[in-house]
């Protein structure tokens, strides 16, 4: 008998418009492809949004961890390839390897963990179970998941050393059919709070740009709390949780601001980017120095 396999789920092709600074795909859109890839996979099991509605089942996104491996850039094809790598009763989770469609390598890989509220259809587990395979080694938290991140309210965020980095209202366009706030808008505003962040850690991006030096996310892990919806006020506060000599691990809160209770948690890794040779770069004795004067010690 045949082992199973991945697949097809997702496949588009890199926009100009999806691209940032480095000229390469923003760190969003891979949650985004997940995002899509994730509804394909559960409607080949036989659980598409039509049959979640007939069988009454609401499901959420508990989780999302994302690898970033290699670049996407402009006009790049794009295909998802998944499979469901753990079923329980009321939760699976959907392994996402995101290539370039040209020359089959893996860009990066994509966990996501959907949770149930209620137990799945028989017929569903059994077919999620005869499709499950192993989850690569590769795909696994590196650098992330071995910190408990607080339920912290905004208030308290405001004293602990974490600063603001974005803030803004939820618009309709930015969520689900169920009126929810899309997953990769979440990462958007992190990605988009990163300027404010690495300036605070004493980084002149201006500068950095000026000399053709970015900064990238090699790994991200993201716990989804509380649902947004469309008018709420969003505000996003990070900060420097962990650091090596070539390595940043930064903590990302997002909050609802009117009830200042914490809808999203995450982990990033960051690292700074030679936009000529498109290679990662180390911290200098400085830098380092620096950044242990700003890292948090966050409270659990």
């Amino acid at each position: 008998m045949s082992s199973p396999a991945l697949i097809p789920t997702f496949s588009t092709a890199v926009n100009t418009w999806q691209c940032d600074e480095n000229d390469h795909l923003n760190v969003q859109f891979y949650t985004e492809f997940g995002h899509q890839a994730s509804a394909h996979l559960l409607a080949s099991l036989g659980l598409g949004p039509r049959a979640q509605g007939v069988a009454g089942l609401n499901l959420c996104t508990d989780s999302d961890h994302v690898r970033y491996l290699r670049e996407f850039r402009i006009i790049d094809p794009v295909e998802v390839l998944s499979a469901p790598v753990d079923v329980g009763e009321h939760h699976l989770i959907a392994y996402h390897e995101i290539r370039n469609a040209a020359d089959g390598r893996i860009a990066a890989t994509l966990t996501r963990r959907i949770v149930c509220d209620r137990a799945w259809p028989d017929t569903f587990r059994h077919r999620a179970e005869t499709a499950r395979m192993a989850q690569p080694e590769s795909a696994r938290p590196r650098s992330v998941g071995k910190q408990t991140l607080p339920d912290l309210a905004l208030a308290q965020a405001r004293r602990s050393g974490l600063i603001e980095v974005n803030r803004g209202v939820v618009t309709p366009a930015e969520c689900d059919e169920h009126g929810e706030l899309l997953a990769h808008r979440q990462f958007a505003r992190y990605s988009d709070g990163a300027p404010f962040l690495w300036n605070h850690l004493g980084f002149d991006r201006a500068a950095m740009q000026d000399r053709q030096e970015g900064s990238i996310v090699v790994e991200m892990l993201n716990h989804y709390r509380r649902p947004l919806g469309a008018g709420d006020l969003v505000v996003v506060m990070s900060g420097l949780a962990s650091f090596t000599d070539k390595a940043l691990t930064f903590n990302h809160f997002l909050f609802e601001v009117e009830s200042g209770t914490l809808a999203a948690a995450a982990e990033a890794v960051g690292m700074k980017f030679d936009q000529k040779s498109r290679k990662t770069m180390p911290f200098s004795t400085d830098d380092l120095t620096r950044l242990g004067e700003r890292q948090l010690r966050l409270a659990a």
